[in-house]
This record gives structure tokens, sequence and C-alpha cells, in this order.
């Protein structure tokens, strides 16, 4: 508990000059009674006041200072006569002593025991040695015309001053002595020169005798001091004068310096009202750059996410139509240069090297595709419903027919799926009817991607047959169970002669493949035409609408 004591001691203390917390130097905190003792004996000893009265001090002013004295005497009950008692000045009337340096730190700690107050012996050292020093810098300040304590550059800065005016005093007192020397000096001339004159003196008393009027010196020195008088006389009233007229602008001087001060004291508080409000305003300002920084940031973000969704269409995004070599490798002559349109990657025909499932899966896309452009146009179709489900997509008539197409096939032979495949195929053809359907509607709106001379005509776009080969051929009568082998007449005529026919059955089996081949290359760019004019359509319509947000955008961005 004594570390507090010791840290408030510390810092009640304060340079009196320049009203710094101090830290006193630890001969001064750990100070003794006895130390304090010998500092104060070794201390000068105070000036005597003076024993002259009153009176005689206010008669001793000079005449310019006589009425204000008498004013300050009738204020003090001063009296101005020799009779009256001498009396010492207000500051001399009374001395305030302090508790500590009425009582000795002894007396003064027992007697904070003896009133019940715990004390640690820690911290009453430090109360000891708080009170000597402080004790120590009133005995200095009262025996010294400084106030202590003071900091180590006060002290610096004032033994400067003193040491100044040490030197000062100096050489005034050089100056006074040396003055004494020539008055002590003229005086034994004026002594040596008053005997020669005595002697003289007597001599003519004895011989002829001295006059009534007969004085010291000659007629001329008498007359000369007589006009030394009256022109120090003169230069009394002149400076006299002076003096009053300096001290009238003394007062006026003061007067000024009272309006000065006054005046700088408004100029400091109006000062000090502009500097509040110009701290106000650039807080402000500061506040609202940064406000106005944050909003352009802001701005450049928006902007830039409006020039990405402007260039950004979610059908191009949704449905990615290109084409791709059916057969890359060089070696292979099977495809013979064919390319294959492709939707999100998968391969739209292409048979047999492009399986069912990829496909299917095509198909699917390629459904949904036309089915959202569609819907985006604002036309439905009068004839089909086009359901896509990705690789099990179908189309179903409109009613009263409510037939429903598959919009898939299989490898798989059996009679629900060859069943299934002959559906298939005229599932791609209602497709196909709807995208004929959407481009005449287009061509009435006028649209862009209406006018490219697109040419579909039942089952054929450009030509070119969407039917697959090998599946709108095949009978659905009973006797088509013959193609699977579940015929008997059929294989019992091929068993019965199978050297005669071999040779023609293998150049029959040429020709069929040859034309399947070229059927399913029909049915590939069928196919791929119908992606093509669906890409057309979507290239199209998204710069009618990239056109239209923009001339929507530039009036509010130019406002």
């Amino acid at each position: 508990m004594s570390q507090p004591a010791d840290q408030a001691s510390v810092d009640s203390h304060i340079c009196q000059r320049c009203h710094q917390p101090l830290l006193l130097d630890p001969s001064i905190q750990n100070l003794t009674p006895s130390q304090l003792n010998l500092i104060s004996s070794s201390l000068p000893a105070p000036e005597p006041f003076s024993a002259l009265p009153a009176s005689a001090k206010l008669a001793a002013l000079p005449p310019s200072s006589q009425a204000s004295g008498k004013i300050w005497a009738e204020a003090n009950s001063i009296a101005s006569s020799s009779r009256s008692k001498p009396t010492s000045g207000v500051a001399e009337s009374y001395i305030l002593l302090s508790e500590s340096s009425l009582l000795p730190p002894e007396q003064s700690a027992a007697s904070s025991s003896s009133r019940g107050i715990e004390q640690n012996p820690a911290s009453s050292s430090s109360n000891l040695n708080s009170n000597l020093s402080n004790q120590l810098h009133q005995i200095i300040s009262s025996d010294t015309p400084i106030s202590h304590p003071l900091c180590t550059e006060c002290t610096a800065l004032l033994t400067t001053e003193f040491q100044k005016m040490a030197e000062e005093l100096t050489r005034e007192r050089d100056a006074y002595i040396n003055f004494e020397k020539e008055i002590q000096r003229h005086r034994e001339k004026q002594s040596s020169g008053r005997s020669k004159s005595r002697s003289r003196i007597k001599e003519r008393e004895e011989g002829e005798g001295l006059g009534e009027y007969d004085l010291e010196g000659d007629e001329d020195e008498w007359q000369e001091l007589i006009k030394r008088k009256k022109e120090l006389e003169e230069e009394e009233d002149r400076l006299r004068s002076v003096l009053e007229e300096r001290e009238k602008e003394l007062e006026k001087v003061q007067k000024e310096e009272e309006r000065v001060k006054r005046d700088e004291e408004e100029v400091e508080r109006e000062e000090a009202e502009y500097l509040l409000k110009h701290s106000a305003l650039s807080s402000n300002l500061s506040h609202l750059k940064s406000t106005l920084s944050t909003a352009q940031t802001h701005l450049l973000l928006s902007r830039s996410l409006l020039a990405h969704l402007e260039s950004t269409n979610v059908y191009n995004d949704a449905f990615q139509i290109g084409h791709v070599p059916l057969d890359p490798s060089p070696t292979s002559s099977g495809g013979h240069g064919i390319t294959v349109g492709t939707i999100n990657g998968l391969r739209l025909g292409g048979r047999p090297i492009v399986e069912w499932e990829e496909i299917n899966s095509a198909w699917g896309l390629t459904a949904l595709c036309l089915d959202r452009i569609a819907d985006k146009v604002g036309y439905v179709f009068t004839s089909y419903k086009i359901v896509p489900l990705g690789s099990y997509s179908r189309i179903e008539e409109l009613p009263p027919s409510k037939t429903i197409y598959e919009l898939y096939a299989s490898s798989e032979i059996s009679p629900a799926r060859l069943l299934q495949n002959r559906r298939f195929n005229h599932a791609m053809i209602a497709l196909l009817d709807c995208l004929r359907q959407l481009i005449e509607y287009g061509k009435k709106r006028g649209k862009g991607w209406a006018n490219n001379n697109i040419e579909i005509h039942k089952d054929k776009i450009s030509n070119h047959s969407i039917k697959l080969p090998g599946i709108s051929s095949m009978p659905l009568t009973l006797p088509s169970m013959s193609i699977m082998g579940l015929g008997s007449a059929s294989t019992s005529a091929t068993s019965a002669s199978p050297s005669a026919d071999r040779s023609g059955s293998n150049q029959d089996k040429d020709k069929d493949k040859v034309q399947d081949n070229s059927a399913e290359e029909n049915w590939t760019k069928a196919c791929r035409a119908i992606l093509v004019v669906l890409k057309r359509i979507l290239m199209v319509e998204s710069q009618m609408d990239r056109g239209s947000a923009g001339a929507n955008v530039s009036p509010a961005s130019t406002s």
C-alpha cells in the first residue's frame, strides 16, 4: 500500500515556473530532519525591516509619488505625522504557518495515530519524507525571492539570469569604487588646497585682517556655482514636467495595453472558435470524402456488374450449340469427314458411332431449347406440346388425338422397343413441325432469324430427312417378327437353298449397308440443321435483348 502513496507524493510536486510535474531527486525524497535543519541554517538571513516610521517613508518618496503614497496610507490607516508609531506594511502584518511547520513530523505522526488512523510504516515514512521536502521548499521560498520547487530547465534559466545580474552588479560595484576613489582623491586635493588657502588667510589676518564679506574661493567660482545651481533647478523643473508627461503617457499606454489585452483575449476566443469550427468542418469533409469514395466504388461495381449482365444471355449460357467431327481420328474412314452437331457437348446424330444414351440426352436439350425459345417470343404451338424430360423427353399431340411420341430410342431388339423406335421417328417429325411453326411465326412478326431461306417440309429440313433408317421401314404387323427370327415360313424357305442364294444375299447386304450409311448421314445432317436454326435464333434474340437493354439504360446513365 506504500507504492500509491509514494506515487501520489511524487506527482503532487510541480514546477512553480513552468507548472510541469516534477520527479524529485532521491536525496530530497529521502530527506531527514537533521538535513532539513542543516539546510535551513545555511540559508542567508532575511533582510531586516526598516526602523523608520511610515511618515518618514512617505516623506522620503519622490514628489511625483507622494500623492499616491498618501492615498495608500489613508486606505491602510497609516498616519502621516511623525508622532505616529512605526507600523509594518500589510504584507508584514501576519504570517500563515502550515500545520506541518507548526508541529514536528514525530508529533504530527503521533497525533494522527492518537486519532485512531492506522498507518503503514512504509506509507508513514513516505509521508514524513514528503512533509520534510514540502517544509524545505516552503523555507527556501520564504527566505529567497524564488518560489520552489523548480525543474532543471527553469533552474538553468534562473541561474543564467542571476549570473547576468551578478555580472551587472559587479560592473556597477566597480564603477562605484572607482567613483569613490575619484571623490577621495578630489577631497584630498581640496583639503591640501584649503590648507594652503588657510595659511594664506592667516597671513592676511595677521597682516591686514579678514573683511566682513570675505569668503573662501573666488567670485568667479561662486558665480559659476550659482549659475550651475539655477541650471540644475531649471533642469529639475524640466525633467519633472517631462516625468509628468511620461507618467501621463504611461497611463495612456497602460490603458492601451489593457485594451490590447482585451482585444487579444477576444481574438484568442475567436481563434479557438474558428479552430473548433475548422476541425468540425474538416472531420465532416473527411467523412463526406470517404462517403463519396464509397459511393463511387459502389457505382463502379454496379456499372461493371451491369455491363457483365448486359453482355450475358442466359440462353447462350444454357444452350451452347456447335459441331465436331464425327470421327476425329485421321486414319478412320467410317465418318467420311462428316461433322455432327452438338448441344452442351452432346452429339446429336452420328449413328452407329454415337451411342443412344448421348443422342437421347442431346434430343432432350434440343426439345428444352425449342420450348424455351417459343415461350420467350410468346408463341404457343398449335398441334403439339413439347414435354422436355432430359433423356426421356416426349412430344404429345393436342386434343382430341392425345397421342404421345417418345423422343428417345434404344438399340435393344424386342417388339416393344421396335414400336417405341417407330414412335421416335414420329417424335422427331413432330419436333421439326414445331420448329416450322416457330419460323412462320417469326416471319409474321418480322424477326431477323426467320429470314434465312430455311426449307422445312414434312419430315425434311434443307432436303435432309429427319427419319432414322431401319425404323420407319419396319412393318408393325406380325409377319415383321420374321426379321428377329420368329417366323417359320421364311426361315424354311431360306434354309432350303442356302448355297444358291448365298452370293445374292451378300450383294444385297452390301447394298443395304451403303443405303443405311447414306440415310444415317442424311439424318445426322438434318439434326445438325435443326441445331443451326436454333443457334441462329438464340444469337439474334440475344442481340435484340442487348440492344433493348442498352436503350433502356442509356437515358438513366446520361441523367
